[in-house]
């Protein structure tokens, strides 16, 4: 299946497991008694749902982005200004 930031019915599949795997999390954690193992494998759980969400999020076009010279920000390849640092860039040497 295609990714596509409008799917809403997928989103809120990620989301839902997101949610259950939290829920999961706090019981561990009320109930303690040593489970750290436990407590890290539901946080990896956790993690891991939200990373599926976000790949499954991710606009297509940030591919085609190329990271800031000066601070690592992706910005547009033709963008002369960086918007999160506010350097100048150069524009791209025409072919």
């Amino acid at each position: 299946m295609e990714s596509n930031a409008l799917d809403r019915p997928t989103i809120e599949k990620y989301l839902a497991t997101v949610r259950e795997r939290l829920r999961a999390l706090g019981v561990l954690v009320e109930d303690g008694n040593g489970k750290a193992d436990a407590i890290r494998a539901a946080v990896a759980s956790t993690v891991g749902a939200l990373n599926d969400v976000q790949s499954f999020v991710t606009d297509p076009r940030d591919a085609m982005r190329v990271a800031c010279p000066y601070c690592g920000t992706r910005v547009m390849p033709d963008a002369t200004l960086c918007l999160s640092c506010w350097h100048q860039l150069a524009r791209p040497a025409a072919s």
